[in-house]
This record gives structure tokens, sequence and C-alpha cells, in this order.
């Protein structure tokens, strides 16, 4: 069997661990919101149709055991209909738009809430490896190799590459001493750093990245984790909330937005899932969580018809203009894009299904 098809279990479990409670997360905002504003919930399900347990009731809701284990649904009473007194369209317009914001709102929460669980877990140190040396450069002449790892820049010790680069900025010009690693051993050498390098190449003529060291981990207290949790979900919000703009500007390349189906995400769980046991720390594996977390907020926040995004957009026309619009016309619109997002996924599972199979052919 072929290395692409080894993977499959590490897909369907990793799917299973990340899809499945994001998704259940998401309604479960949904759920306490619509409770919270008095709107009937007829059943709140863990898992899709059909019901194999009723685990009991909360007031009118049912709550249920379903058989296919992959996320969860909310049923609100009178989703479309404002003429059911208790229902979610006879809600006025500020309750109805905090409960559809509520299932994105709650992918942020958790997505805030794993990374700041990321750094109390711990986070392998940084460290700077040597990622391509170029030829007759002279960190070819001195001998280094791609693999090696940079400790100390004339006796600084150094763990990033803006370290580096500083370090090597200031001494333009001048021969430097280089402590590196090379299978386990420990050496010194000596590299000119050059004042005008040729286009394309650093000064010594490598390119440097800063990678993970999982024979350090750095554990934080709460109060740290806290803070560069969020200091990184900050970074993660603004990066994927400009995303359109900065595709627009140019700056970004419009394939970054190529949507991705159940398949590709279960592999690349899988993936994230198998890299974390190798190396024996969680946090692959709980970033991907978070940043799929944040992405199942993003989307959903689109707005297109049958999104929590697209029902906020017609709720907020409904503000502006003082008076909802039809309900029966807003739901065929929502049926049609409930159609849509179906015949999507279909198509993406098609071809991700294709694509695996190539790549696991002979």
């Amino acid at each position: 069997m072929t290395e692409p098809m080894i993977g499959v279990p590490w897909g369907i479990l990793g799917f299973l661990l990340v899809l499945g409670p994001l998704i259940f997360f998401h309604e479960l905002g949904h759920l306490l919101t619509a409770k919270l504003g008095k709107v009937a919930v007829e059943e709140f399900g863990f898992g899709f149709p059909p019901r194999l347990v009723t685990l009991g009731r909360w007031g009118e809701t049912v709550l249920s055991i379903n058989a296919i284990p992959f996320g969860g649904f909310v049923r609100l009473r009178g989703e479309d209909d404002p003429e059911v007194p208790d229902g979610f369209a006879a809600r006025p317009w500020p309750w109805r738009l905090l409960i559809l914001a509520a299932g994105p709102s709650m992918n942020m929460l958790v997505a805030w809430g794993v990374l700041i669980l990321i750094f109390l877990l711990g986070v392998p140190a940084p460290q700077v490896q040597i990622q391509e040396v170029a030829p007759e450069s002279p960190a070819a002449r001195a001998g280094l190799q791609s693999g090696d790892l940079i400790l100390a820049l004339d006796g600084v010790s150094v763990s990033t590459t803006e370290e580096v680069r500083k370090l090597a900025q200031d001494r333009r010009g001048q021969t430097v001493t280089l402590r590196i690693r090379r299978d386990g051993v420990e050496r010194e050498v000596s590299v000119y750093v050059r004042p005008n390098p040729p286009p394309g190449q650093g000064a010594m003529g490598v390119i440097i990245a800063t990678v993970p060291d999982y024979s350090r981990i750095q554990r934080f207290s709460v109060s740290g984790a806290i803070a560069r949790g969020t200091a990184m979900f900050a970074v993660l919000i603004g990066q994927l909330f400009s995303l359109p703009a900065r595709i627009v500007l140019g700056l970004v390349p419009p394939g970054v937005l190529q949507p991705a189906g159940p398949v590709r995400i279960g592999a690349e769980a899988g993936e994230a899932l198998q890299t974390s046991v190798q190396v024996g720390s969680p946090d692959v594996f709980l970033t991907f969580i978070a940043l799929i977390s944040l992405a199942i907020a993003f989307t959903n926040l689109l707005p297109i018809p049958a999104l929590d995004g697209g029902r906020i957009l017609f709720v907020l026309v409904e503000a502006i203009r003082g008076r909802r619009l039809d309900p029966r016309r807003e739901r065929v619109i929502h049926l049609i894009g409930f159609f849509f997002l179906l015949a999507l996924l279909f198509f993406l599972t098609v071809r991700e299904v294709g694509e695996l199979s190539r790549s696991a052919g002979p």
C-alpha cells in the first residue's frame, strides 16, 4: 500500500477530532444565545440525523445523539415564519442578529482559548536552520550545508532569523564566527559577511528560517499564556479579515481563497495530528484546530445566502430600511443558497477523492 493511503486512518481521526467539535461549538453558540433570547429551540443534536438516542430535554429542546458523528445542529422554531410567537423570525432584529453572530463568535472564542492552551502546555523553542547555501558564496566556501543549525554568531546566541540578520548587518565587510550544530555535533566556522552581495543572495550566501526545536519546550504562566495567546489571536484575526482587501490590492494571490472540502481538511488534520504524535508535542495539532476554527468563523460570516453571514445581511438590510423583507422571498433565497452550498460540497468532495485516488495510484 502506498504512502498516501497509510495516512487515511489519521485523516479520518483528524477529521473527527477537528471538524466535529468545532461545528458542535458553533451550533452551541446559536443554542445558548437563542435560549437567552427566549427563542424556542426544538432540537439540539450532536452529530447529524438519523437520531440514535434522545438524551433528554432542556425545556422544550430535545437533546439528541445522531448517527453521523460530525458536528451538530440547532433546530429553531419559526426560523422563517414571523407568525410563530416564540419563533426565531418573530424576535426583534437585534436579537436575531445576536443569535446569528453567536456561532462564528463561538468559533473565535474557541480559537482564542486553544491558542492560550498551546502556550500553557508548552511550545518548542525557536532555532535557526540553514535552508539553502548559494554556490560559490562565503557560506559555501566555509563548508556550511543545508540543515545546519546556527547557534551563535561571534559568541552571541541566536534563536531567530531576525537576530542573525541584525548581527550580520552590523558586521558587513568582516569575517564572523558561527557556532553551528550538524548531526548533533557542534563546531565553529568562519564566514565572510559581504557588504554588497549579489541580487537574491544574503550577505553570507545562505537562506535561513526559524524552525521549532522540540527538544526544548517553553512553558508559560497563566498570565504569560493569555498574553501570548491573545497576541497571536489578534495577528491571525487581522490577517484573516484583511484577506479580501489584500487580494483586491494584489498583495495576496486569489488562489489562497480556494475552498477546501472535508476530504482535504481531514487529510491536513490527520497530517497535523500525526506530526504532533511524532514530535511529542500537541502544538502542531492545536494550532491547526485554532486556524480551522477561525476559518469556520470567517466562512460563516461571508454574505452568502444560507450561511450566517447571508442571514445577517438580510437582518442588517431590515434594520436600515425599518421593515423586513418578504419572509417567503427570503426563504427561497436561502434555500437556493443552501442547494448551491450542497452542490459545492459535493463537487469539492468528488474532486478531492479523485486527487487522493490519483496520489495513491501505482
